[in-house]
């Protein structure tokens, strides 16, 4: 079959023999284990799926090729010719096909869906492309740093359509950030072709829109793919910020090993199988005399054997142990508790002890930095970055773009880089687009690749300032739902203060709770130490003793406890008060202790009740404090319904003092 010529030009004109020899021995790899790869899940051999890209194997190895070692790599699930590329191996590969304890996701993803941190390629994830932001991420902390490390964040033209590419894409060009984005266009996503996905002639001509330069090359060219990859990220790292770089290629099967690609005319597929990037490579390696065909053969014999054997290997090697998982869900911080001696003291509202706690945590670590809307010159919607702008500049406080998913993606990559970020979300109601990052890879990375992420996502919450049902939000449940998360809420400026310190200094994504009718409360004015302190994540306390009920409670509820309980005091009923300060990790010691010490509990919380905070405290104290119990549990709650804007309407929705003294009696 006669196939077109390539030429080495630029940068790929430099490599030596060796250095092509690699890139093509990465290709022909690729290739033939993808191959074996495929037919044993179509042989049933082989447990959840493949995703063949093969065809497209001088994009994978060009890239790879065209990046320097330091370069973080930020790809799908088709893209094991760039992980190989950047040194991941084949028995690395071949235990993740098998889910193997050892293979880099431990056995917790399937097949295709690792990265190697420690070798420059992130975690893959299904969902297209959410490595995207967290590569912008990772391209943000090496400006901030120094470092020259380029991000290069690739996907397939189908995932070109999401909001999260996008928003990716919008971000690195705002902030000129070191990063390349490259679109392996293989003509199809999935089943659907090019005309159907987006109304641009091709993918690069989008780059314009976000005012960075664009380009489209022959995603079969391996000379070009490098040398254009190579000048791209040069570019980013000096200075020029980012490249949108179109790699118009062809898939040889279909999307996954059950899709016979039945979508393709002959034609197309005639057209792209004469323009087979390895028989181009294998001609021009001929034809510059630095091989032989003999040279392709034998090392075809050798790598099939290599790879036969190494998946045989693989499948004998051992499983993953169930005991392992909960242990690996957060890591486990090593760094001392920091102290304060508590002599310097200053009255602070709730507001400025967040302030006073984000001033002194920039001071102490150049880096932590804060990004959201709204954040610098404005100083936030409720001003919790007053005086940080002018203080620490515009790469330590940054505005951002209206992208949730964007930025709270970047924090992800921030944070593996070694920065420790701090998202501000003007209101915790806007956490939806930003569930995607938090939960598929924030939440993830731990647990599934074993690398941290220090991370911090605070903003207001909650009811009671008119606010209607799009900027009052009690999240506490949601986000607790999902594991790998940890979730605070003080009710206090102490607590507050001390609260955001710990978080920042926790090696997990903490999601930090501020309830916005606290923030100027005129009646919670405490003496907060000036200097770092922290209180400890999981840690409850008891704010109130009492002797006949327990009141467990959080955030902006304790403050309508306390009423309640000093109410019933007159009465003659002694309520004691517990301030669970953490929801994830929860501390169910503090609780069980009061109910076995008052025989009775109320749970008050300003979120609905299905589904809830209360109801898993209630679970806790059925299942293990169950013959303690004089009386049943009790809840005081919202409605479950949204939270409505009318006076009279959220002024019932939120629990009343009244509402919490009604329940408490009922125990006696």
């Amino acid at each position: 079959m006669k196939v077109e010529k390539i030429v080495r030009k630029g940068y790929s004109s430099t490599l030596s023999s060796e250095q092509l020899w690699e890139v093509y021995k990465s290709m022909k790899t690729q290739r033939l284990l993808e191959d074996r790869l495929l037919k044993m899940y179509k042989g049933g051999q082989l447990s959840g799926a493949v995703y063949p890209g093969i065809g497209q194997e001088a994009s994978m190895a060009g890239i790879g090729a065209g990046m320097a070692k330091q370069d973080i790599f930020g790809g799908t699930h088709r893209d094991l010719g760039v992980q190989l590329m950047k040194g991941v191996t084949l028995k690395e590969v071949a235990l993740n096909f098998f889910g193997k304890k050892d293979g880099p996701s431990k056995g917790r993803d399937g097949n295709s869906h690792f990265g190697v941190v420690d070798k420059g390629t992130l975690m893959v994830v299904s969902p297209l492309p959410d490595s995207a932001p967290v590569a912008v991420g990772w391209a943000l902390a090496s400006q901030q740093q120094g470092s020259g490390v380029v991000a290069v964040a690739n996907c397939g033209e189908g995932a070109t359509a999401t909001g999260t590419w996008h928003e990716s894409v919008n971000m690195a060009g705002v902030l000129n950030l070191p990063v390349v984005f490259t679109v392996q266009n293989n003509q199809f996503a999935y089943s659907s072709p090019n005309e159907t996905e987006f109304g641009t002639p091709n993918v690069a001509d989008r780059g314009a829109g976000y005012g960075i330069p664009s380009l489209i090359i022959d995603g079969n060219d391996i000379y070009d793919i490098i040398d254009t990859i190579h000048e791209a990220c040069e570019n980013a790292r000096n200075g020029q910020g980012p490249t949108l770089i179109e790699l118009v290629t062809f898939r040889h099967y279909g999307h996954a090993g059950h899709d016979p690609a039945d979508y393709v005319e002959d034609e197309v597929r005639d057209f792209w199988m004469k323009r087979d990037p390895i028989a181009r490579f294998e001609d021009s390696l001929v034809n510059e005399g630095l091989f032989t065909e003999q040279d392709f053969l034998d090392l075809g014999s050798n790598l099939e054997v290599e790879i036969r054997d190494t998946l045989e290997w693989a499948k004998s090697q051992e499983d993953p142990d169930p005991n392992d998982e909960l242990k690996d869900m957060f890591a486990i911080r090593t760094k001392p508790i920091i102290e304060n001696n508590l002599n310097n003291l200053k009255t602070m509202n709730y507001i400025e002890a967040i302030n006073n706690a984000l001033d002194e945590l920039m001071t102490a670590d150049e880096g932590v930095f804060i990004m959201g809307e709204d954040v610098g010159v404005f100083e936030g919607a409720f001003k919790a970055t007053k005086g940080l702008f002018d203080k620490f500049g515009p790469f330590r406080v940054i505005d951002t773009a209206i992208s949730e998913g964007g930025f709270t993606g970047a924090a992800v990559g921030a944070a593996l880089a070694g920065q420790k970020p701090i998202v501000e979300l003007q209101f915790y109601d806007f956490v939806y687009p930003a569930l995607d990052q938090l939960t598929t890879e924030a939440a993830k990375y731990y647990w599934k690749a074993g690398k941290a992420v220090p991370m911090v996502v605070r903003g207001p919450t909650g009811a009671g300032t008119r606010s209607g049902p799009f900027h009052s939000i009690s999240p506490e449940s949601l986000l607790a739902h999902h594991p790998g998360i940890k979730v605070v809420a003080p009710s206090n400026p102490y607590d507050a203060k001390g609260l955001l310190v710990a978080a920042v200094n926790d090696p997990n994504p903490v999601m930090y709770l501020e309830h916005k009718k606290l923030y100027r409360k005129p009646d919670l004015k405490m003496d907060v130490p000036v200097g770092l302190y922290e209180v400890e994540i999981g840690k409850g306390k008891v704010v109130r003793e009492g002797s006949d009920v327990t009141l467990v409670t959080w955030s902006g509820m304790v403050s309508v406890a306390q009423e309640a309980a000093e109410k019933l005091e007159k009465e003659n009923i002694s309520v004691e008060i517990v301030d669970i300060r953490t929801v994830v990790p929860l501390d169910e010691e503090i609780i069980l202790n009061s109910v076995e010490k008052t025989s009775n509990i109320c749970i008050l919380q300003e979120d609905v009740p299905f589904s809830s905070v209360a109801s898993e405290i209630s679970s806790l104290v059925a299942e293990k404090g169950f013959w303690n119990l004089d009386n049943p549990i009790k809840k005081v709650t919202s409605p479950n319904t949204h939270i409505p804007f009318a006076p009279v309407l959220e002024d019932a929705f939120i629990p009343s003092v009244e509402k919490v003294i009604n329940a408490l009696k009922e125990l006696q």
